[in-house]
């Protein structure tokens, strides 16, 4: 019974040793990622903040009438979720998908990530158009690229008048955190033209150089979003990882001790059991050997 319990013990914690393999696995995964994209993040906020003023010193010419882009709304509104392509990420997904469904009013959900779309599913609110989020930073250019392909043609349809974006966003040493922001219609006077110099100059219309300008800085929010995105679901993975590694390193010594004690027992019993023969075999040799009287 004893040497059954001592092999089960052995053989649960090599199984709990393989799964803390599987795990450092992925933590080292999502810390590398983790990464990478928080490295990306600058250059995508910059890119943004390039075009933010651009726009502020095209939108000027297009005189007292520039207040937001389309200037009409029209279609329905939606919200655009970034969510986690996959799972082992505690309950940040679904504290994204509540965000979206917490939103005032009657939106469309447009869902990025496999993980986000499915709850959405399972809470009776399917996303009208879905998308798998990129599972690494190179990826992530091309996610956008279709996004934004979807929305412009949505829009153009009459079939999107407004949008908000809802997204994770990551800092260091904190959990990430759920941002909702509005995306469309943009609001054109919240860019301010701080240069005092001469108007640019331009071979376009101003309305077709701020239309242009608009496309482009709604992809760059597009790309920092999915971005931020990205860097929060690997910093939520990391974090389940982590507890893990702790439960596992935790479980493992209990294992480890256990596992001492069965052995320590059955050296115990071995050695009883050892000695309890050599005495009944000493008895019985003496009783064999005993001294014999005479005749």
């Amino acid at each position: 019974m004893m040497a059954g319990g001592l092999s089960d013990a052995e053989s649960r914690r090599a199984s709990i040793a393989e799964l803390g393999a599987v795990t450092d696995a992925m933590r080292s995964l999502a810390a590398a990622r983790l990464q990478q994209a928080t490295a990306m993040l600058n250059g995508t906020r910059t890119y943004a903040d390039v075009i933010a003023d651009a726009l502020a010193q095209a939108i000027p010419l297009l005189g007292d009438a520039a207040a937001r882009w389309p200037a009409e709304e029209r279609g329905n509104a939606a919200v655009l979720l970034f969510a986690p392509e996959h799972g082992f990420v505690g309950a940040f997904a679904d504290r994204l998908v509540e965000a979206v469904l917490t939103l005032p009013g009657a939106r469309a959900p447009w869902a990025v990530g496999s993980r986000g779309a499915d709850l959405l599913e399972d809470s009776g609110h399917p996303p009208v158009w879905s998308a798998a989020m990129a599972t690494h930073t190179d990826a992530v250019t091309v996610t956008v690229h279709r996004v934004a392909e979807s929305l412009y043609r949505a829009a153009a349809d009459g079939r999107l008048g407004r949008l908000d974006i809802v997204y994770g966003r990551t800092e260091p040493g904190v959990p990430p955190v759920v941002v909702r922001e509005p995306l469309l219609p943009l609001d054109l006077t919240r860019f301010r033209n701080t240069n005092r110099g001469e108007p640019p100059l331009t071979d376009l219309p101003p309305p077709r150089l701020v239309a242009r300008l608009v496309d482009e800085y709604v992809f760059a929010l597009l790309a920092q979003a999915a971005l931020e995105s990205f860097a929060a679901e690997n910093a939520a993975r990391l974090a389940v990882m982590m507890a893990a590694h702790r439960n596992i390193g935790s479980m493992l010594e209990d294992l480890t001790g256990e596992i001492n004690r069965l052995r320590q027992e059955q050296i115990t019993t071995e050695l009883i059991e050892l000695a309890s023969g050599t005495e009944a075999l000493r008895d019985g040799i003496a009783g064999a050997v005993g001294p014999r009287t005479g005749r």
